[in-house]
């Protein structure tokens, strides 16, 4: 089992907010704790956010890049969301100071031959990050359902990956079953593979149990709801 790296407290500043396309806003922290930082590729921070009101809350970002020699850390954001991460990321700007404690979870990378990949645009920086780090004799398969083209992002990695990008248009986030028709396609090795589902809740629930009915053990696959549809967004 891999060992998970220790989760720490580092107060950062915000070195720089950009745009990676009309719906995806990427936030770079920098600070020399960011020497030391270990994490690994699908994990997490929580940044420690003003509520409004005067007091404070949390909310967990997937790390999209960590660069120690830099000391630097990317965290993107998806656009479509009202809670207070969002409205914290269309109003931060660079110098701001912002306090993270991290990294959190723990879904690391298996050593399985066989990769799969499913979520919507709130997993790309999992998605993105663990498919960049598989070795060069792995396979993949990644299914990722976005607006339209305008939300694809470049994603390397020395691994032979089949990158699907679903657009869903005009259907709203959540309501659409493009992962789930994707996935039915998708040839499934009999052994040394692994799936991992991260996004909307219930559509994530779907693709497990479709998963299981294929035969996949719940060892093999590794399932996260980043939001739930009809809910205030974990953002």
């Amino acid at each position: 089992m891999t060992e998970l790296p220790a989760a720490t407290t580092c107060q950062l500043t915000v070195a720089a907010v950009i745009d990676l396309g009309p719906r995806m806003r990427r936030i770079t922290l920098a600070g020399d704790p960011l020497a030391d930082f270990v994490a690994l590729p699908g994990q997490d921070v929580v940044l420690h956010l003003p509520d409004g009101q005067g007091g404070g809350l949390s909310r967990r970002y997937t790390i999209r890049h960590l660069d120690n020699q830099s000391r630097r850390v990317d965290l993107d954001f998806v656009r479509h969301g009202h809670g207070p991460g969002a409205l914290w990321a269309e109003s931060v700007q660079a110098g701001d100071p912002v306090e993270i404690f991290g990294p959190r979870g723990k879904t690391p990378l298996t050593a399985a031959g066989w990769q799969l990949f499913a979520g919507d645009e709130s997993a790309i920086p999992a998605i993105a990050e663990m498919v960049s780090a598989l070795p060069s004799g792995a396979h993949a398969v990644a299914l990722v359902e976005v607006q339209d083209a305008a939300d694809e992002q470049l994603v390397e990695s020395d691994a032979v990956v089949d990158l699907r990008w679903l657009h869903r248009l005009t259907t709203a986030p959540g309501d659409a079953d493009l992962l789930d028709t994707a996935l039915q396609a998708v040839a499934i090795p009999d052994a040394d593979r692994h799936a991992y589902l991260f996004g909307e809740s219930r559509v994530v629930r779907r693709l497990r149990d479709h998963l299981h009915g294929r035969g996949l053990q719940p060892a093999e696959v590794s399932a996260k709801g980043y939001w739930n549809l009809g809910r205030a967004m974990r953002d």
